[in-house]
């Protein structure tokens, strides 16, 4: 089945004219003909199945059979921050992290990140959107523009702590750095930073303790992993710092191993 994405305000009549990029996507690269079906999604939860009536390189014109509610987000909305790595490794973290299901990627440069500067955020962009595309997201993973460690940190939220809500005691195996992240516990959210250098808390025993979390934060470094002083910046922020295993993974492995266990523990690739 062929996906698209379109804005909304391009679909509101039973005749939609599809132009631009699309256009050319559907005439020169998938040579489509009339009388075929495609699907095309509004980023608002709504997908549009329609039957192609002409092709023009420039215009392609479809009408419109059914519009219908559709969703194949998790519910769990993940969001990615990760080191900036070498070469073209980013491509294939956010191509997979977008067909894994998650919601933003936010490319950070840290101390150990041999990149610190890149052009390549439109081009990620149009990676996410043909990855959407491909899998039959109906929303389309964000990019943000790179931002240092420092800064992210600075902008990411936190559930308030003065609502007076009354949080669950530490639980056995993570320590006091934890506090205020189970505090937002109550609020579903939960920020990790993974560390190849701790060694008693695993990705799963976090999940486990936080099986109510319904928005969460991962940090990924680029090679080299993390600096001593951004561990514990992060710690501070409230993450809580985890292992994925034994073993050292890539930085292009590591988020796609993380974010498959999360969304087998807490998403939908469990049910």
């Amino acid at each position: 089945m062929i996906r698209i994405f379109l804005p909304p305000q391009k679909l509101t009549s039973d005749q939609i004219t599809i132009d631009d990029e699309n256009a050319r996507y559907l005439s020169i690269v998938l040579r489509v003909k009339p009388g075929e079906i495609i699907t095309i999604f509004d980023g608002l939860g709504h997908r549009y199945i329609c039957r192609i009536l002409q092709i023009h390189k420039k215009e392609v014109v479809v009408e419109m059979i059914k519009k219908e509610p559709y969703s194949a987000e998790s519910p769990v909305s993940i969001s990615l921050a990760q080191g900036l790595p070498k070469s073209d490794k980013m491509d294939l973290i956010v191509q997979k992290s977008t067909e894994l299901g998650v919601s933003k990627i936010f490319p950070i440069i840290t101390e150990r990140s041999q990149i610190k500067h890149t052009e390549k955020v439109e081009r990620w962009r149009k990676i996410a959107l043909s990855a959407s595309q491909q899998c039959g997201r109906e929303k389309i993973t964000e990019i943000d523009e790179p931002v240092s460690f420092e800064e992210f940190l600075k902008n990411t939220p936190l559930t308030p702590l003065d609502r007076g809500e009354q949080f669950p005691p530490l639980k056995k195996g993570l320590g006091s750095s934890c506090c205020e992240a189970l505090q937002r516990e109550a609020g579903g959210f939960l920020n990790i930073i993974f560390s190849e250098e701790q060694k008693e808390i695993n990705l799963k025993k976090v999940l486990n303790d936080f099986k109510a979390s319904k928005n969460i934060v991962l940090i990924i470094g680029p090679e080299g992993g993390f600096s001593g002083k951004e561990i514990s910046a992060a710690v501070e922020k409230g993450f809580i710092e985890a292992s994925l295993g034994p073993r050292v993974l890539r930085t292009e492995t590591a988020p796609i191993a993380a974010i498959s266990i999360i969304q087998y523990e807490l998403g939908d690739m469990g049910q």
